[in-house]
């Protein structure tokens, strides 16, 4: 393993970092906390599958960054710059806050979330399974296209907890709360139940025909040689 703050260090030195505009630091082996400073320019930034624990931002241009695949732990609060993508997947993270009003594409998938809130009123995908969220302050637009919730149990909420309005000229803003997380589940049975029954019903209709073929085919042979049609 490679301490992450001394391998930036040492290969992207303060002097050269203003000019950068990607930075891929993706399967280096990084381990422990890391502090992202001086690249004024960046646009781009990927530090998927590591082992690290922490990162620090200072990125006023930062467009994507991805942080996929690491050991990012506690609670996260990311407000300021111009994000458009943001992949915080398979880490241990416990709540994050978003306050990012140009934020599109965000997956937040197999982490520890108990609390996501977004404030992004152009979020046109959310990938957010496979976490135990009770609370999910949502706006919810025309602009959200993909909305991936598999997995998820919502517990009962306080919706007078979020600060988000709920009323028909709000732009449907709304938590998701018990009821909604019905259709995730309900999908999910009908998934599960309907397929075996509809090849139960096929084999019934199946079974069906084949037995009344077989006895008409039974009576037309007998007629021949009936004994008491002589």
């Amino acid at each position: 393993m490679v301490n992450g703050q001394q391998y930036l260090d040492t290969n992207y030195p303060n002097a050269n970092r203003a000019s950068i505009t990607e930075l891929d630091l993706s399967n280096k082996n990084l381990e422990g906390r890391m502090t992202l400073s001086g690249f004024t320019a960046l646009l781009k930034l990927n530090l998927s599958f590591n082992m690290i624990t922490g990162i620090s931002y200072t990125l006023p241009s930062i467009q994507q960054i991805d942080v996929s695949h690491n050991l990012l732990t506690s609670s996260s609060t990311l407000s300021g710059p111009p994000l458009q993508k943001l992949n915080c997947s398979f880490n241990k993270i416990t709540s994050y806050v978003i306050d990012v009003p140009t934020l599109t594409h965000l997956d937040s998938s197999n982490n520890l979330l108990s609390l996501l809130s977004i404030s992004s009123n152009i979020l046109t995908e959310l990938n957010c399974s496979n976490n135990p969220i009770t609370l999910l302050p949502l706006n919810i637009t025309s602009k959200l296209t993909s909305f991936d919730c598999m997995g998820i149990q919502f517990s009962k909420t306080d919706t007078a907890k979020t600060s988000l309005p709920i009323s028909p000229t709000s732009a449907n803003s709304l938590p998701i709360s018990p009821m909604s997380s019905n259709s995730c589940n309900s999908f999910n049975l009908v998934i599960g139940l309907g397929i075996p029954l509809f090849l139960s019903i096929l084999g019934w209709i199946a079974l069906g025909i084949i037995f009344f073929y077989k006895r008409r085919f039974k009576k037309v042979l007998l007629i021949p040689g009936d004994s008491h049609s002589t």
